[in-house]
């Protein structure tokens, strides 16, 4: 996003939070940067009506400001089918702890919503080397909604981010201001929202405990994107039956009074 004041800003907040800047990327030039890879598995004809997808990802004007670069995709094929368009970020090194991931993602029409995921591989950028799913996000608001993920589990390493357009019969996804930050841990609050998540790997049953936040949604979506459980509550301890859950890898996110809380969990 074009903001000199807010570029600004970020330097100041990193000097006195202690963040460290690993990667960020706006997207207000005229081509997806060099130092990223975009990648068409797809291979689908688009739509008529979204024939400046010319790429698998490009450049185009924020919906909402026109003076604002996004990265884009589309998945609105002719015939219908399910997207796979990669972007990929440029190798990134981790620090030892507290390392982020920021980004803005929007769908273009709340009618038809793009999903999408976040993937990561601790070898190469090719397709085959994104053997992890950080996060899996369900139908993307029609406004700029922001996301943070934790990248501890690769603290340390050298890794690779995929962002992959998976929906099917979707129209345009729409993503921003991707920031890869490294946080001081003396910076770190101590009350940050989290939730105690057991056991983990689960089998029959699945306990959720978020401590002083007051839960709102609980739900839990496989690998495919599938919602296989979501109920309403209003306490700040849950058990989930998951007998009848298949064996893998699932993302449970919990909606609070105080934010979302998102965790991924195996089921034995």
């Amino acid at each position: 996003m074009k903001r000199v004041i807010v570029f600004a800003s970020l330097i100041i907040s990193s000097l006195a939070f202690g963040q460290v800047s690993i990667l960020e990327e706006n997207f207000d030039g005229t081509e997806i940067p060099s130092s990223w890879k975009v990648i068409n598995q797809d291979g689908f004809t688009v739509a008529n009506d979204v024939q400046e997808y010319t790429e698998a990802w490009i450049i185009k004007e924020d919906p909402f400001d026109a003076t604002n670069g996004t990265a884009s995709s589309t998945s609105y094929f002719s015939p219908s089918n399910r997207a796979s368009r990669w972007l990929v970020t440029p190798q990134i090194t981790l620090g030892a702890e507290s390392n982020y991931i920021s980004w803005q993602g929007m769908s273009f029409d709340p009618s038809f919503p793009d999903s999408y995921k976040v993937l990561v591989s601790t070898s190469g950028n090719d397709i085959a080397d994104f053997t992890d799913t950080l996060v899996l996000v369900i139908n993307e608001t029609p406004e700029w909604n922001k996301h943070t993920e934790l990248l501890d589990d690769y603290a340390g390493q050298s890794i690779y981010l995929a962002f992959v357009n998976n929906t099917y019969d979707g129209f345009k996804l729409f993503l921003d201001s991707i920031y890869i930050r490294e946080q001081d841990p003396l910076a770190v609050s101590k009350h940050a929202l989290d939730a105690q998540v057991y056991p983990n790997p689960f089998m029959n049953q699945l306990s959720i405990h978020t401590g002083n936040a007051l839960m709102q949604t609980v739900s839990i979506v496989n690998m495919l994107g599938e919602v296989v459980y979501q109920q309403e509550t209003t306490g700040f301890q849950v058990t989930i039956p998951s007998e009848n859950f298949k064996r893998g890898i699932y993302f449970l996110s919990i909606q609070t009074t105080q934010g979302e809380i998102r965790k991924k969990v195996i089921k034995n």
